[in-house]
């Protein structure tokens, strides 16, 4: 996926199919290691919704082990000196940027 730094990727590590109610429109049934792919950022979502239970339900999935966020949007740098964009990268633990996709 060209854009995957638009997406947010869960993954069901419960051991067992479940479903997570605050994950598209009515709730989506995952096999275990099953993953769902949502556009933007899921937490920033669920966080800025008048009611918090579905993030409180996303909280409380995360603490007991049964859902991981496999994958989140990108962070997006504008280097000032050359104006070029680049997006936050980890690999081999090692922190840096790569350049951003999109990006004029």
């Amino acid at each position: 996926m060209a854009v995957a730094g638009l997406y947010t990727t869960v993954k069901n590590v419960s051991g067992k199919t479940a479903t997570f109610g605050f994950l598209g429109l009515h709730g989506k049934r995952l096999a275990n290691n099953a993953t769902f792919t949502v556009p933007g950022d899921l937490v920033a979502k669920l966080g800025n919704q008048r009611s918090q239970r579905q993030f409180k339900a996303l909280e409380k999935a995360l603490e007991q082990g049964t859902l991981v966020i496999v994958s989140s949007p990108a962070v997006y740098l504008t280097d000032t000196a050359d104006g070029s964009h680049d997006q936050v990268a980890l690999s081999s633990n090692t922190l840096g940027v790569t350049p951003a996709q999109g990006w004029d």
